[in-house]
């Protein structure tokens, strides 16, 4: 790649030079009046080790410039050929780099050649952590040098420094410049600023050309969106001032600290939060960022594949679960708690039990098959009394024994697995617990997934989910109304929302309506800031961040908008209510059927005695 360059550049020299001493003279000198642009090379563009993209442009019918620029570019490639992988835009399209490049030298015979040079980038063009050197064969102008500073920070390229003569006519002079968008008292003023001076042939200055900008920030401020997504931003107001507070704003608020900014909150109009991402035009949260119009944005915002193809997403801030919250178990009926403690099976043993003790009572003490002393009339109603309890004459020794195996099997047997079962029907209410555990238990309750359109993303492919999505429409609507609706029954479905909202709903409204967590449904969610995709604040935020994680600081942060133990005390250790109507009214209701057949029979008896 080096040789080709070299030889491109060659060639398109070629083109423009006699083979005269006399129009060589001007080549030779440009070749050797390249120390100004060794140095700066060798000590800045040489580690950390990444190809060098050099790229060169002229004025209209600038053709002796252009010569010069293709000379120094040449040259600098030439001389450093030990360590330097250049690469050379602008000619033949880089196919060999498909990633932005780190180290961008940019030569112009003048400002609007250099201008021409950066309007023409984009993103994938240049690493804004990377660093830039523009190398303009002209003298300094300062209403040219602004404009030139101001394209810079509207590409947020601010590692760079601009190279100038002192004159038009001196060669052995030059000055570096640079820009500072965010000075002590002088935020975001764009102007350019004198870095070093190339004097008897050396720079003063060399090693403060690409210090460190965005360490402080000098207390400026830096415009932040975000909106009302809990527990990870929030509002609440305290006499005429507006505080944010949540899990994502603890953060964000101790970046700010560390890096000495103040931040203005914005957030999207409408009922769009989170919006949609496109190559352009995108809407919401998401057209904030594209649009430079926020330096970064926050709120339950995570990776998916449109965001980190045209938005950066920084290092995940922690790492939680995409959820689904899911109803409880429909409360039992006074029916099923009077039958559910006992399986159909249960009831069938229990009933074959009964009728052979009924048959077996019958035939010894009501038939003449069996001699015996004693001698019961309904004998029927005799075992209900032994089995269940009630007034019934005294019986013999004899009968003793019958009454007493029946007492056994009934009583101290199936009467008091009964009432153990009972009891966990009675505490049904207040026991965690959900049968919405998979997709599959979900669609065959013949419930509905309620997402966001954002969050359809991640079950676009998901084959048992994709045909009953139904999106919400509206972002702005509260979230703890979603899912209080959910816990009673009047949405009929799930919703599918990060595992910190729900425990943020559990902890502060699950007294009123309970939701639980579908245990096999869950799936990583890596929330974290979301910058522009030329941003110079990622990976300085992202350190920071980092270094947060593992201080043990996150975890910290988080667990004062969360708390589980409510889940945990109440599968474990329930605590004793006091029983209601709800869970007695199925005896009285079984006591008042069998009040109205007795009834019924006492007037049948009575109009067919009346007859006879």
């Amino acid at each position: 790649m080096k040789l080709f360059a070299a030889l491109l550049a060659l060639a398109m020299v070629a083109q423009h030079c006699y083979c005269s001493a006399g129009k060589l003279i001007p080549l030779v000198d440009a070749v050797s009046a390249t120390e100004h642009l060794q140095a700066p090379l060798k000590q800045h563009f040489k580690y950390p080790t990444f190809p060098v993209n050099f790229r060169a442009e002229s004025s209209e019918n600038g053709t002796t410039t252009t010569t010069r620029e293709l000379f120094e570019m040449n040259e600098l490639m030439r001389e450093n050929s030990g360590w330097l992988i250049g690469t050379v835009s602008g000619r033949l399209p880089i196919v060999t780099n498909p990633y932005a490049s780190f180290y961008n030298v940019f030569f112009a015979d003048g400002y609007d050649a250099m201008g021409k040079i950066l309007q023409t980038l984009n993103y994938t063009d240049y690493d804004p952590t990377g660093r830039c050197l523009l190398v303009i064969n002209a003298a300094y102008e300062t209403d040219h040098m602004v404009q030139l500073v101001a394209i810079l920070w509207q590409l947020r390229i601010v590692n760079v420094a601009l190279i100038v003569q002192e004159a038009a006519t001196d060669t052995d002079s030059y000055r570096a410049y640079s820009y500072d968008p965010y000075r002590e008292g002088k935020c975001e003023l764009l102007e350019p600023l004198l870095l070093d001076q190339f004097v008897a042939g050396r720079w003063q200055s060399l090693h403060r050309w690409y210090r460190n900008k965005m360490e402080n920030f000098h207390g400026c401020s830096l415009s932040v969106g975000t909106f009302a997504a809990k527990p990870y931003s929030m509002v609440r107001r305290e006499g005429n001032a507006t505080i944010r507070y949540g899990m994502e704003v603890s953060i964000v608020e101790n970046v700010a600290r560390w890096f000495n900014f103040t931040i203005d909150y914005r957030s999207p109009a409408g009922t769009v939060k989170w919006g949609i991402i496109r190559a352009a035009n995108s809407t919401g949260m998401m057209g904030m960022i594209q649009r430079n119009e926020v330096a970064f944005g926050f709120g339950c915002m995570g990776y998916n594949e449109y965001r980190n193809r045209y938005l950066t997403v920084g290092l995940p801030s922690f790492i939680t679960q995409l959820s689904m919250a899911a109803p409880p178990a429909r409360p039992f009926t006074w029916l099923e708690k009077l039958f559910a403690p006992f399986t159909l099976e249960a009831w069938l043993c229990i009933a074959l039990c009964y009728a052979g003790y009924l048959l077996l009572t019958v035939l010894v003490f009501d038939s003449r098959l069996v001699t015996t002393v004693e001698h019961f009339r309904n004998p029927a109603y005799n075992v209900w009394v032994m089995l269940m309890g009630g007034p019934s004459r005294p019986v013999r020794q004899t009968s003793i024994r019958l009454f007493l195996a029946g007492f056994v099997l009934n009583a101290l047997v199936i009467r008091t697995m009964y009432h153990s079962a009972m009891f966990e029907r009675l505490q049904a209410t207040t026991t965690l617990g959900s049968d919405l555990n998979t997709f599959q238990q979900i669609n065959a309750a013949h419930m509905l997934y309620y997402m966001y359109i954002t969050t359809s993303f991640y079950y676009k492919d998901n084959p048992l989910v994709h045909d009953r999505i139904r999106i919400l429409w509206d972002e702005t609507k509260d979230w703890d109304e979603v899912m209080y609706n959910i816990s009673h029954y009047r949405l009929n479905g799930v919703f599918v929302i990060p595992l910190d909202a729900i425990e943020y709903y559990v902890k502060n409204v699950g007294q009123r309506g309970l939701v639980y967590v579908s245990s096999h449904t869950s799936i990583n969610y890596n929330p974290g800031l979301v910058y522009p995709k030329a941003s110079p604040l990622t990976e300085p935020f992202s350190a920071i961040i980092g270094r947060y994680q593992a201080a043990g600081l996150v975890p910290i942060w988080r667990e004062q908008f969360r708390d589980t133990r409510y889940w945990n005390n109440a599968k474990q250790h329930p605590e004793p209510i006091s029983l209601q109507w709800s869970h007695l009214s199925g005896g009285f209701y079984l006591w008042a059927c069998l009040l109205a057949l007795s009834s019924l029979v006492l007037v049948g008896e009575r109009i067919m005695s009346r007859r006879k």
